[in-house]
Order: C-alpha cells, then sequence, then structure tokens
C-alpha cells in the first residue's frame, strides 16, 4: 500500500508535505505510512481517491488493475442515472437575465410512488435572491 501512495506522490510530482496538505491529514500521518510504520486508514484512501477522481480504487486498495482508471469506460454517475431514457423530455425555461436553458424534465422520478409531485422547486442566484416556482 505504501509503494502505491509512493507512485502517487511520484507521479504528481509533489512532496509528501503537500500530498498530506492536500489531502487535509496531518503530515506525521502520511510520514509514518511512507515509513510503514502505520498502515493507511479508510479516512486516507477515501480522501486520495476524492482528491485524485482518475486513481483507480482496486488499484490503491487492492493493486489490482492499473493506476488510473480506463477513461473510455469510466462515466461519472449523477444522481438521475437510473431514470428511464423514456421518461426525460427536452424543455425550454425562460430565466429572469433572458437567456434559454435546457433542462431535463422528469415525469416520475420514483416509480415506487406515483402519486408523488413536485412541490416546488427553488432557484438560488448569485446575487442572493431567489425565485420559487410552485
Amino acid at each position: 500500500m505504501k509503494d502505491r501512495i509512493e507512485k502517487i506522490i511520484k507521479d504528481e510530482g509533489i512532496s509528501s508535505s503537500k500530498f498530506a496538505d492536500e489531502l487535509g491529514i496531518q503530515r506525521s500521518s502520511i510520514s509514518h505510512i511512507l515509513s510503514g510504520r502505520n498502515k493507511p486508514s479508510l479516512d486516507v484512501f477515501q480522501r486520495i481517491l476524492r482528491k485524485y477522481p482518475n486513481i483507480n480504487s482496486d488499484w490503491l486498495i487492492l493493486g489490482i488493475g492499473s493506476m488510473y482508471k480506463d477513461t473510455k469506460t469510466y462515466e461519472q454517475k449523477d444522481i438521475f442515472s437510473e431514470i428511464k431514457e423514456e421518461k426525460k423530455q427536452e424543455v425550454k425555461i425562460s430565466t429572469n437575465n433572458k437567456e434559454s436553458i435546457t433542462q431535463t424534465d422528469i415525469t416520475e422520478f420514483n416509480t415506487t410512488k406515483p402519486n408523488k409531485e413536485i412541490e416546488k422547486i427553488i432557484i438560488f442566484y448569485t446575487d442572493k435572491t431567489f425565485d420559487i416556482y410552485k
């Protein structure tokens, strides 16, 4: 495990201190891991994978596969990835600043509760104002 963490540090071209700072952990923790005194905790693995999302988790934790994810097959999932394509429709919405944006209209988000409907949508703007749509 320590060898794989050393490889990340080397490939990123940073010091172990900078690596610890980027992960938000104590420098001594990384020093102890790299010296073999301590094994990395689950928290350390999670922080590495959050900071470096292109690192293959199987490689980091188990030493299996390549260091980096295959970018051809890797797709980041969003919260709507499980919604069926026939449930989506493209609609145009006009915003206050005269721009037009495309949004996916989801008619039935949760198929286990067909009576569930959207009550309101709140849009927050950068100038600290908001619009409520019911």
